[in-house]
């Protein structure tokens, strides 16, 4: 039996989506270009609801996985042309995020942190298999740079700085 092939506009269709906007084939760096790409974008999509927020992440979760799985069999195992895991914690890390550069910057720089330091579970979330292990990571160095981030905004506000957001 022969494995079909793909039809060519499919598989754009599917690279265009796995690589985040095609951000992944970026030669250096290609998931902090994949967060850059998700932050420009949430930038100006971005609903400013929380519940709405958390709705596009649930649902933004299981198509990322979807298409990690179909990236893998592109890729192979967690390449780094794969960048829609990095807009799943992207998007996890400006969660409830005030409207704000400083806040996206920071937003950022978090999510880039904690993607690569991996603290735990991340490291042991990323040995899953397939799609839901190539998201797992991200989506908890998301929620890590969440966390921190609005740490840094109460803390700052608590300060009086107020321009944070």
């Amino acid at each position: 039996m022969t494995e079909k092939k793909t039809p060519k506009i499919i598989e754009i269709f599917n690279k265009f989506f796995i690589t985040g906007i095609f951000s992944g084939y970026m030669p250096i760096a290609p998931g902090s270009w994949g967060s850059l790409f998700a932050c420009i974008i949430l930038w100006f999509a971005w609903p400013s609801l929380w519940y709405i927020q958390l709705v596009v992440i649930i649902i933004f979760y299981f198509i990322a996985v979807y298409f990690s799985d179909i990236g893998i069999k592109y890729f192979g195992p967690d390449d780094g042309h794969i960048v829609i895991d990095e807009w799943a914690g992207q998007a996890v890390a400006l969660f409830m995020a005030p409207h704000n550069i400083i806040c996206y910057i920071l937003g950022f720089f978090l999510f880039r942190l904690f993607d690569i330091v991996k603290p735990p579970p991340a490291r042991q979330w990323e040995k899953i298999s397939g799609g839901t292990g190539v998201v797992a990571d991200d989506i908890a160095a998301g929620v890590y740079a969440a966390v921190v981030l609005h740490l840094i905004i109460t803390l700052l506000r608590s300060w009086g700085i107020q321009w944070i957001g």
